[in-house]
């Protein structure tokens, strides 16, 4: 049976009245602010102000992004997509054959046998299949007695994509879920989330991340973090027919990645096979509601090579294939993905926000000459305000120390997903649960965060043995002091294996 009564998802928005106040003065606010910051009679250090306006220009450029789309879900109701649920879920000429893909390189076999026995018990007749990466005969044992099959290859070109092309050349099935090894489904998964298939239309129906292991330190921050893009922005994205793949807990239509030949050749394959599905007119669908639950990284080299790998992949989007440029995106789409893509430049921001009150601190200079308190405050603290309100109240009037501490630490792997676009270089994909992640040396990730503590440190000392002026130095102090605490906590706290 085919529907077209996709027109509309149910509208899932969870925005209080008093966030949607915020967020609808959000762009005032912005706007008020930039006055200021790009007045040129304000500059003081000409180098200093350069570095400032564009660390402001993409955190202005991030936030609005973010808070838009989120207020769109709220303004535009009528765009979203509705879905009316089938008596039954035979809508092709015969019941459509579903295979399960679970990824697996690496991971603890503990892991590993839950999610494939979780896999093998969900509703609906279908055949799991472990893609196995890791070569391993415990995982291929495993595998066949709980009743999975098991594939592995030769030579793991391609990562992720390369492992799941490998494996649909072996499935024949209308339609298939991509399991990560450490996302447990439900049992509903795919009773959930085939009916929207109906609308022949649709390439691909994704459903959230959520985790499991938020008592550790850098998976509570993580889980926090993660919980606005999936409660907020994922189901805005409905709206504009720019939901993409998060590579786990995902249903795709076959003919539809065909289409593309197969899933894209990236490390980041999730946003890069939808980006494509999106330049072929297909429409994806974000169903919010969860259907599996996972492991957050928990430790702070996979945490950061996750990272690392998610800026690079929507970075190489962003400037290798600007989706501003494209003849076949919408410009609802256009919009969506230069956001999406953008927000990972924010590693540049982050440090230049460390770095601008040490250097004041250690050499008196600054890129704005604040000549009237008054008018700097008035501009500034509305902005300030604004923005952790807003922050606050999207994560339910709760901000963990661990999502701060875990934020400001991400500069580095987000620079290095920059630097790693710009000058072309490889880098390994690994698996979450991975215990091949554990062979760099930790020095080689926390190294940045370290110098910026010790000179953080040692500015407080200067500042005030070398006072310019008190209350400039006062509030630098204080911007220095709350960065010792939330890098000193992150590398306290969080495990390093």
């Amino acid at each position: 049976m085919k529907t077209n009564n996709l027109d509309k998802l149910i509208k899932t928005s969870q925005v209080s009245m008093v966030t949607f106040i915020f967020l609808a003065m959000a762009p005032i606010i912005v706007i008020w602010y930039a006055v200021y910051i790009y007045n040129f009679n304000n500059i003081d250090n000409v180098f200093l102000y350069i570095i400032q306006i564009i660390a402001d220009t993409i955190s202005m450029m991030i936030l609005l992004g973010l808070w838009l789309t989120i207020l769109m879900d709220v303004v535009v109701e009528k765009h979203h997509r509705v879905y009316k649920k089938n008596d039954s879920i035979t809508f092709l000429d015969t019941e459509p054959t579903v295979d399960v893909f679970i990824t697996v390189y690496g991971e603890p076999l503990a892991v590993v046998s839950k999610t494939i026995k979780a896999a093998v018990d969900m509703d609906y007749p279908h055949n799991t299949i472990v893609l196995d990466d890791g070569k391993s005969n415990r995982v291929k044992k495993r595998a066949e007695e709980l009743g999975a099959y098991y594939i592995t290859r030769n030579k793991n070109v391609n990562a992720k994509a390369g492992n799941i092309n490998n494996a649909l050349k072996y499935s024949e099935a209308d339609f298939f879920v991509i399991l990560d090894a450490d996302h447990i489904p439900k049992k509903e998964l795919i009773t959930a989330l085939l009916p929207f298939m109906a609308d022949d239309k649709i390439a691909m129906a994704q459903s959230p991340q959520s985790f499991s292991n938020v008592d550790n330190f850098i998976a509570a921050g993580t889980a926090q973090a993660q919980d606005v893009f999936y409660r907020y922005v994922c189901p805005s994205k409905n709206i504009t027919n720019s939901s993409f793949s998060v590579g786990t807990n995902v249903l795709y239509r076959r003919k539809a990645i065909d289409s593309i030949g197969g899933m894209a050749l990236s490390n980041s394959e999730d946003i890069w096979t939808t980006f494509l599905l999106h330049k072929k007119k297909w429409q994806t669908i974000f169903i919010n509601k969860v259907l599996a639950v996972g492991l957050a990284p928990d430790t702070i080299i996979p945490f950061f090579k996750q990272q690392r790998r998610w800026a690079k992949g929507g970075l190489e989007i962003l400037l290798e294939n600007n989706p501003l440029h494209s003849k076949t995106l919408n410009l609802d789409q256009k919009i969506q993905y230069f956001i999406s893509n953008s927000f990972f430049l924010v590693g540049i921001p982050i440090l230049v926000y460390i770095l601008m009150p040490i250097i004041f601190l250690l050499f008196g200079s600054k890129p704005l000459a604040i000549t009237d308190g008054a008018v700097w405050l008035l501009h500034y603290i509305p902005y300030f305000v604004l923005y952790f309100t807003l922050t606050w109240l999207l994560l339910g009037q709760k901000i963990r120390i661990a999502t701060m501490a875990t934020a400001l630490a991400s500069f580095y792997p987000y620079l290095m997903g920059l630097f790693s676009v710009i000058f072309n270089t490889e880098q390994q994909w690994i698996a979450t649960e991975s215990k091949r992640s554990s062979i760099d040396p930790i020095m080689k990730w926390i190294w940045p965060h370290i110098l910026l503590l010790v000179l953080s440190i040692f500015s407080l000392v200067i500042g005030w043995y070398n006072m310019v002026e008190f209350w400039a130095t006062f509030f630098n102090s204080l911007w220095v002091a709350l960065n010792i605490f939330l890098l000193t906590t992150f590398l306290v706290k969080a495990k390093y294996n």
